[in-house]
């Protein structure tokens, strides 16, 4: 004598409540709607987290000539943060460089001179100019020549913006 398949599975949903356990149904339900409100809360979350990037503009980025491998140069580059919140830069990679190093420019007693810093404050609202003179990258030991004309792709990090790419342009030094 064989049994209903689909009187076997309501009698043990019957059982299984009868047992105070939840049935297999009720827990599937829940689960599709902690989903769902999971899914809707992160979409709401969204607009707030913006995308990365968002706000901030790279332009004009460029480092000198350098016909040596070896040498360390200055990334040069104009930020724009259109934001109301201020920011940071925190870190730069280029292949062209092994290591590179956030500056500023002391010009405490005697002569000026360079200076790491753990990031670069960009204010809110404003435009950074990275000028060898002031807040620049240096891109510590190149690993190939860079002649004039030359274009590569660096990454730069921000505190708040996360990882923008731009282009880089080799130029003759002025």
């Amino acid at each position: 004598m064989s049994e209903d398949p689909t009187s076997l599975e309501r009698d043990q949903v019957w059982s299984a409540r009868s047992e105070g356990s939840v049935p297999a149904g009720v827990m599937l339900a829940v689960s599709r709607a902690l989903l769902v409100a999971s899914v809707a809360s992160f979409a709401a979350m969204a607009p707030a987290l913006g995308a990365a990037g968002e706000g901030l503009t790279l332009s004009d980025a460029w480092v000198p000539a350098a016909p040596e491998v070896g040498r360390d140069i200055p990334l040069l580059i104009t930020i724009k943060n259109d934001t109301t919140a201020p920011e940071a830069l925190m870190r730069v990679r280029c292949p062209i460089a092994n290591f590179s190093e956030r500056h500023t420019v002391d010009r405490g007693e005697g002569a000026p001179a360079m200076r790491s810093i753990p990031n670069i404050p960009i204010a809110a609202g404003s435009t950074l100019v990275l000028l060898p003179t002031a807040y620049h990258v240096m891109l510590l030991q190149t690993r190939e020549p860079l002649e004039p004309g030359k274009r590569f792709t660096c990454t730069i990090v921000f505190q708040k913006a996360g990882s923008i790419e731009t282009e880089v342009e080799v130029r003759k030094s002025p």
